[in-house]
């Protein structure tokens, strides 16, 4: 297919999807009609015996599904990744309520008037910071025990309360650039979707939380290092040594504490029942265009999809690159035939095979790399790298061997190494077999991009999830994000196609045919 053509096609499929899209969107503004579980009843009348037989949403990774199944046996109990799909799939009918603290559903009900709020509390919690169960862990959180006393006892964490607790979204911008670090750096993890306590704003990490850890690091001279990762794996981050500290909104349970220490506890928290009250409020054009303007305007988050995207290409081009040079070089290693090689390769590409890629990533992060000071991004770019390198030594394989032995047997007939046969003859034809499967694997490897969110990289995918934390919007934030994949993927498709055309035997220059080696 020719660059035009390719180009043409584009169009037209550009053009479908967002033909899709359109409809796609009047349907999800129009088509979220609901049926409401009590409906006669507004959430004041309501208790929460009403939700003993109900679907209940909760956050994964969160003490809520305990409480959930504690206090409503029968009741369905559906998780979800994030706060803001909570929001969601509530409106949207898939739940009829979902268990959340009550600071999440008042920062919540800023930006989402229909959010209401059964008064019975289900359950009373406290939360406090999160520490690894060793000597730098047991020194870090008696620190933090003296500190919060502090904290309470001159009102700092009240006038802290006032702020970031309100009715109103906070005017407030945290700084920690100016630490001096004399006694070490912090590296600090939290969730960057749980507002009120940790989330980002203008493009900077914010929140209650992420306040009070810099204020600790001001009184003990460290410098600190943030990550944000999702909220199930914050506690795992934690064990496993990767960070110092936690804090993102964590309740304090027994269950926990089996693993990792716990502060004094810093605020005392009321667990409750969130239902629907509203509609899909305004015309469809009107909520297009506030949706449109709240996930690219507002606060300038293009240009947090723009780091996003670039994020998603640098693994992509790392793990192409590397992984192709790790599979390339394992093949020509094989090609000696040699036992303990080809068992090693055999090895290497059964456990690539037998792990998901989310599994392999969370491995090399928590476990592998758990001590050294290597970013996400980078454990990431050689994760793929490690996938890809064994496809590109398997389907290598496979199109070598495709080749018949005869044109090995007349390269060297004419004069040829079996190292020039190799790379002269044989595997210019292989690559025409090679080169088709690799483009979909390069293609499948920037798609697959999309889960490094799980490990405190901020790609395209987890920008989005931020996003829609602080919009409350599906929307715009998961089709943007998908239109732009498309895109992305379009254009290294036609690039490797591109590359394949040179492998095409009916398009090689006369000049170029090989004729024998020169005597």
């Amino acid at each position: 297919m020719t660059l035009k053509n390719n180009i043409r096609f584009g169009k037209r499929m550009f053009l479908m999807l967002m033909a899709i899209l359109f409809i796609f969107s009047a349907c999800f503004v129009f088509g979220s009609s609901r049926e409401v579980l009590a409906s006669d009843k507004s959430s004041e009348s309501m208790t929460l015996e009403d939700f003993e037989h109900a679907v209940i949403g909760v956050q994964t990774g969160t003490t809520h599904e305990a409480i959930a199944k504690k206090r409503f046996p029968e009741a369905t109990i559906k998780n979800f990744t994030s706060s803001s799909d909570l929001i969601l799939s509530l409106q949207q009918g898939k739940i009829d309520g979902f268990v959340k603290n009550i600071f999440y559903y008042t920062v919540a009900k800023r930006d989402v008037s229909g959010l209401e709020m059964i008064p019975e509390a289900i359950e009373s919690t406290q939360k406090g910071i999160v520490f690894n169960k060793n000597e730098r862990g047991e020194e870090l959180k008696a620190q933090m025990d003296e500190f919060l006393a502090e904290l309470k006892s001159d009102g700092t964490l009240d006038s802290m309360y006032d702020v970031w607790m309100g009715e109103k979204e906070p005017d407030v911008t945290l700084d920690y650039s100016h630490l001096t670090g004399e006694n070490g750096t912090i590296r600090y993890v939290m969730c960057a979707e749980q507002k009120p306590f940790s989330y980002m704003k203008d493009g900077k990490y914010v929140g209650y939380d992420v306040e009070l850890i810099i204020k600790f690091c001001e009184k003990y001279g460290y410098s600190l290092k943030i990550e944000s990762v999702s909220f199930s794996s914050i506690v795992p981050g934690i064990v496993s040594g990767k960070y110092d500290i936690a804090a993102a909104g964590i309740d304090i349970s027994a269950e926990r504490a089996e693993s990792v220490l716990f502060s004094e506890p810093y605020m005392e928290n009321e667990v409750v029942m969130v239902t629907w009250g509203g509609d899909s409020g305004g015309s469809f054009f009107d909520s297009v265009k506030d949706g449109f303007e709240k996930t690219f305007i507002r606060e300038n988050r293009w240009q947090l999809i723009l780091h996003g995207i670039g994020v998603t290409l640098l693994i992509t081009a790392v793990a192409a690159a590397a992984g192709t040079a790790l599979g390339f070089g394992l093949y020509i290693l094989s090609r000696s035939g040699k036992k303990i090689v080809l068992g090693i390769c055999a090895v290497y590409t059964r456990i690539i095979a037998g792990l998901p890629a989310v599994v392999l990533l969370m491995i090399l992060f928590y476990v592998v790399f758990a001590k050294a000071a290597i970013d996400g991004i980078w454990v990431a770019s050689i994760g793929f790298a490690l996938i890809t390198g064994a496809f590109v030594y398997k389907n290598l394989a496979l199109s070598v061997s495709g080749i018949d032995k005869g044109q090995t047997e007349g390269a060297l007939a004419l004069g040829y190494t079996d190292k020039l046969a190799f790379f002269k003859i044989v595997l210019p034809q292989a690559m025409r077999s090679f080169m088709p499967a690799y483009q979909g694997e390069i293609v499948s490897l920037l798609k697959s991009t999309a889960i490094v969110g799980y490990i405190a990289v901020e790609d395209l995918t987890k920008i989005s999830d931020i996003i829609r934390s602080n919009t409350y919007e599906a929307f715009f934030p998961l089709i943007a994000t998908a239109i732009i994949y498309f895109i992305l993927t379009w254009i290294i498709a036609i690039v490797i196609g591109k590359i394949n055309m040179k492998f095409d035997w009916k398009r090689r220059n006369k000049d170029n045919i090989l004729k024998g080696v020169k005597l």
